[in-house]
C-alpha cells in the first residue's frame, strides 16, 4: 500500500493588500470522516497526481472562499464574518506556502508571496536528493484499473463471508493435520537451501506478494476507490511490490480503510491455510516442497513482515487507522521530541498537538519503540552494506547510512535546542539535566574498573583424567572413590576385540611372509619377489608392534601416587565404553592451581603477583584468595580447558576445527592464558572447581575501553 495524506503546518504571513494566487479548478475538497477526537476532517484531492492532503478545519474555511476573494484582506473579512474562529494574515501566509509547496496553485506566486515561498521552501542539495533516491524510490509498472474492473465479478465471491468461514475451517484442519506430522513438516525446510528449493522459494514469494497486492486492489475497488498504479518500490535497493490505494483516504469509514489495509495479509494467510491443508495430502517430492514454501512464506511474511508497525508496511497503516491518526510516524516523532525537551529542560512550550492522556502515552511509547527499532535496523543495514560490497564502496555507504539515519536526526534536534536556548537556560530542570550528564561523563572518564575477570577452573596441583585409550569392554575395574593408589598400580583394564583380531591377522601375515622367505630357493616366483616379501614382513612386524603397544595401553596404571577422587558411576565392569568417556579422576594432595583466560584488551592491565579472588559458580562455596603466577605472552591458539569454552556452555566463544580425529577449540577473539596459585593452604580440591577469577589490575575508564575497541576495529579494517 502507499499514500498518506499530508498535514499542513502553520507559520508566517504577508500584508492584507497582497493578491491571492488562484487555486487549481480540478482540485476536490472532501470530508473524510472523523479524527481520533471525533472532530470532522477534510482532505484536498489532487486528481492529476492522485495525492491527498489533509487540512485543518481553519484551512477548510479559508479554501471554501479562496477563489471568490481577490486579496488577503477580502478573504480575511469573508472568513472572519462567516466563522467564529478569527484568522490573521500569518495564517493566510501559511496556507499559501502549503498550496505552493504542493503544486495546488494555477501558477507560481508573485511579488511578496514569492519571497515568502522561497524563504519557506529551501531546495535540497543534489547529495540529499541522491541519498533519498538511493534509500527509497518507486517504479510504476502497470495501470490495473481496467483489469480490476473486468475481473472483479469473477473474484467477488472470494471476499464474501462464506468464503472466509471456509478459509478458517481449512486453516484449522491444516494446522491439525500438520501438527500430527510436525517433524516431517519441519524436515522439509532444508530443501529450501538447495538450488531447486531456492528457485521455488523465490517464485513462491513473488507469487504470494502479487496476490497480496491484488488483495489490496480488489478490496479498494469494492469500496469504489481508484487504483492508478501498481509497481515496484526499492527500499535500500531491496525490491518490494506496492499498490497505490491513496484513494482510500476519501473514505469516511475507518473500518473500510482497515479492511483495505489488512486485505493483503488475509490473502497471504488464505494461501498459507490451503497450502497447509494440501501439504498433508501431497506425496513427498518437489510439489510437496513447493506447498511447504507457500505455507511458510505466507505465514512468515504476513505475521512477521507485514504486521510490523515500525516500518510503512500494512501493520503501520492498520495501527494508524485503528488510532485514527494519519501520518502516524511524523506526528508521533514530533510529539516524542516535545516530550523529550520537556523531560530534559521543561521550557514550557505547548504540545504540537494535544492528545487524550491514553493516546498521548500510546504515541510516546510507539515513537520510542520505532526509534529503537530503526536504530537497530539501520545499524544492521550499514553493517551488511559494508560487508557485502567492495570495501571502499562499503565504507562510503556505511558512512552514508549512519550519517543520514542516526547522526543527522541527532544534529537536527540539537539545532532545535540551540534555537530555544534562551528559554532553556532559564529553567531549573536544565541545570539538573546538565548536572546529571556532567556526572555521567565524569564517571565515564574515571578509571573505575580496577579488576579483570577471567573464566577459570581450579585444579589440584597434580591430577589426571583417566580415559580408555581404545573403545572396548571394561574387563576389570579395580578402583573405588577415595582409594589411595601408588604409581604403577593397575586401575582398570579394557578389552578391545578389534585389536585382538588385528593381532591375529598380523601374526598370520608374518608367518606367511616367513614361510615364503624360507622357500625362496625352491620357488622361482618367491625368489623374484624376495625384496617385496621382506618389505611386507617388516611392515607386518611394525604393525604388530604398534598393536602390542595399543594393547598394553589398555591396561591403565596410576602415573603417580594419589587418590581416586572421582569415579564415573555409570561405568561398570562388563560395559562397553568409548574414548571420550572419563572413567576416573586421580589427584595428588599437593596444593591447587587456577587456570583461565582473559580477553586480549585486558591482558596488558595485569601484572604477575597481582592478588585476586576466585569465585566458584556454585554460590554455596566460599570465594578463594589467589595470586597471579603467569600470563601468556601470546594469544591462545586453542582453548585447552574445554569446560570454559562456549561449546560446553562456558564463557569463552570458540569455533571447532577438525584435524583428523582430533578437534581443536579455537577462540573467536584473542584470549590469553593465565595461571594463578591458590593462597588457601587448606584447599586441596578433590576435583575441578569452575568459576571466575577476579584479579586486581591497572584501572581503566569506560571511555578508554570504548576508544580502544574503536581503534582495534579501525586498525583491523584499515587494510584494503
Amino acid at each position: 500500500m502507499s499514500g498518506q495524506p499530508q498535514i499542513a503546518q502553520p507559520q508566517i504571513g504577508q500584508p492584507q493588500d497582497a493578491p491571492l494566487p488562484a487555486l487549481r479548478q480540478d482540485l476536490q475538497i472532501m470530508r473524510v470522516g472523523a479524527s481520533y477526537s471525533g472532530a470532522p476532517t477534510w482532505v484536498v484531492f489532487d486528481p492529476i497526481r492522485n495525492r491527498f492532503f489533509r487540512i485543518t478545519y481553519e484551512m477548510f474555511q479559508v479554501l471554501s472562499f479562496w477563489n471568490i476573494s481577490r486579496t488577503v484582506g477580502a478573504l480575511l473579512r469573508t472568513v472572519n464574518a462567516k466563522f467564529t474562529e478569527r484568522m490573521s494574515v500569518d495564517d493566510i501566509g501559511t496556507i499559501v506556502r502549503m498550496l505552493e509547496h504542493n503544486l495546488l496553485l494555477v501558477q507560481p506566486t508573485r511579488g511578496a508571496w514569492r519571497a515568502l515561498h522561497q524563504k519557506a521552501q529551501p531546495r535540497h542539495s543534489w547529495f540529499m536528493r541522491l541519498i533519498h533516491n538511493y534509500l527509497f524510490f518507486k517504479i510504476p509498472l502497470v495501470r490495473p484499473e481496467r483489469f480490476i474492473r473486468a475481473t472483479w465479478p469473477y473474484v467477488a465471491f472470494l471476499f464474501s463471508k462464506p468464503f472466509w468461514w471456509i478459509f478458517a475451517f481449512a486453516g484449522l484442519i491444516g494446522l491439525y493435520l500438520v501438527s500430527r506430522q510436525w517433524d516431517a513438516f519441519i524436515g522439509t525446510f532444508p530443501f529450501v537451501f538447495s538450488l531447486e528449493g531456492a528457485a521455488i522459494s523465490i517464485l513462491s514469494v513473488i507469487f504470494i506478494k502479487c496476490l497480496h497486492e491484488l488483495g489490496h486492489a480488489y478490496v479498494a475497488h469494492r469500496f469504489d476507490c481508484r487504483i492508478p498504479t501498481m509497481g515496484v518500490a526499492f527500499m535500500v535497493m531491496v525490491p518490494l511490490l506496492y499498490t497505490d490505494v491513496s484513494d482510500a483516504w476519501k473514505l469516511k469509514s475507518r473500518r473500510q480503510r482497515l479492511r483495505i489495509d489488512s486485505a493483503g495479509m488475509l490473502v497471504e494467510l488464505t494461501v498459507a491455510a490451503y497450502a497447509l491443508l494440501a501439504w498433508a495430502f501431497v506425496p513427498d517430492g518437489p510439489l510437496r516442497s513447493a506447498v511447504f514454501v507457500l505455507a511458510a512464506t505466507g505465514v512468515v511474511l504476513s505475521l512477521i513482515v507485514n504486521l510490523n508497525p515500525f516500518m510503512r508496511f500494512d501493520g503501520y497503516y492498520i495501527l494508524a487507522d485503528l488510532l485514527g491518526i494519519e501520518n502516524l510516524q511524523p506526528r508521533s516523532f514530533r510529539h516524542m521530541r516535545w516530550r523529550l525537551r520537556e523531560f530534559l529542560f521543561r521550557p514550557g512550550y505547548p504540545a504540537p498537538e494535544v492528545f487524550p492522556p491514553r493516546l498521548d502515552v500510546i504515541l510516546t511509547v510507539y515513537a520510542v519503540a520505532t526509534a529503537i527499532y530503526r536504530l537497530i535496523l539501520y545499524l544492521g543495514i550499514a553493517v551488511l552494506v559494508y560487508h557485502f560490497t567492495i570495501k571502499l564502496l562499503g565504507i562510503l555507504l556505511f558512512v552514508v547510512e549512519i550519517g543520514f539515519f542516526i547522526i543527522r536526526p541527532v544534529i537536527m534536534e540539537v539545532k532545535e535546542w540551540w534555537a530555544m536556548r534562551s528559554d532553556i537556560i532559564k529553567t531549573r530542570r536544565t541545570y539538573v539535566t546538565v548536572s546529571i550528564v556532567g556526572l555521567l561523563v565524569a564517571l565515564a572518564f574515571l578509571p573505575l574498573s580496577t579488576r579483570v575477570s577471567a573464566p577459570a577452573v581450579i585444579y589440584p596441583q597434580q591430577f589426571v583424567r583417566l580415559y580408555p585409550q581404545e573403545p572396548g569392554l571394561v574387563e576389570r575395574l579395580d578402583i573405588s572413590a577415595g582409594q589411595t593408589v601408588k604409581a604403577g598400580d593397575v586401575l582398570f583394564v579394557i578389552d578391545a576385540p578389534q585389536i585382538t583380531e588385528e593381532l591375529k591377522i598380523a601374526d598370520v601375515e608374518i608367518e606367511l611372509a616367513r614361510s615364503r622367505l624360507a622357500r625362496v630357493g625352491a620357488n622361482a616366483d618367491d625368489l623374484a619377489q624376495r625384496s617385496i616379501i621382506e618389505s611386507e614382513l617388516g611392515s607386518s612386524s611394525a604393525r604388530r608392534q604398534g598393536l602390542e603397544e595399543r594393547r598394553s595401553a589398555l591396561i591403565v596404571k596410576a602415573p603417580f601416587d594419589g587418590t581416586i577422587t572421582e569415579i564415573n558411576p555409570e561405568i561398570l565392569a562388563g560395559q562397553w565404553v568409548g574414548r571420550s568417556e572419563q572413567i576416573a579422576f586421580l589427584s595428588a594432595g599437593s596444593g591447587s592451581v587456577a587456570r583461565g583466560y582473559v580477553a586480549g584488551n585486558d591482558s596488558s592491565r595485569l601484572a604477575v603477583d597481582a592478588s585476586g579472588w576466585f569465585v566458584p559458580d556454585d554460590i554455596s562455596q566460599p570465594k578463594i584468595p589467589i595470586r597471579l603466577a603467569a600470563i601468556a605472552e601470546a594469544g591462545a591458539r586453542e582453548i585447552d580447558v574445554p569446560q570454559l569454552s562456549s561449546r560446553y556452555h562456558g564463557a569463552v566463544a570458540v569455533h571447532a576445527v577438525n584435524e583428523g580425529r582430533r578437534q581443536r577449540l579455537v577462540p573467536v577473539s584473542a584470549q590469553y592464558a593465565v595461571v594463578a596459585s591458590v593462597d588457601s593452604a587448606s584447599l586441596f580440591p578433590s576435583r575441578s572447581v569452575q568459576g571466575v577469577m577476579l584479579i586486581d589490575a591497572k584501572g581503566v575508564s569506560f571511555a578508554e575501553r570504548a576508544w580502544r575497541r574503536v581503534l582495534m576495529v579501525l586498525f583491523r579494517e584499515a587494510g584494503f
